[in-house]
């Protein structure tokens, strides 16, 4: 009797020793999933923050280019205007000196 009363206990022991195993593998096994689970969460959010980034610096590019080019074009506009009425100042200049030489006759 004391020896079956050993087994028994012995393999009640033996059945929680296993029990115990398969829990802790369990929830390792749970552990690794919300490990892996995180990280690609992390990775995730670093790729969209870096799609986001270009996405700005790309916008920012083209409004600093458009910039460019309206600048660009209000130098040219505003030298057409500058040429044009240097033009008309020339004329002016020529008309009144022909005024002046024909009242000088």
């Amino acid at each position: 009797m004391a020896v079956q009363k050993a087994v028994q206990s012995s393999a009640d022991e033996i059945q929680q020793l296993k029990n115990t195993a398969s829990s802790l593998r369990n929830e390792l096994e749970n552990l690794r999933f919300e490990k892996d689970a995180a990280l690609q969460k992390a990775v995730q959010s670093s790729v969209n923050e870096i799609q986001q980034l270009k996405n700005t610096a790309s916008s920012l590019r083209n409004e600093l280019e458009n910039l460019r080019f309206e600048k660009d074009a209000a130098v040219q506009k505003s030298l057409h205007r500058s040429a044009d009425e240097i033009q008309q100042l020339k004329n002016t200049v020529k008309t009144l000196r022909k005024r002046i030489e024909n009242r000088d006759q």
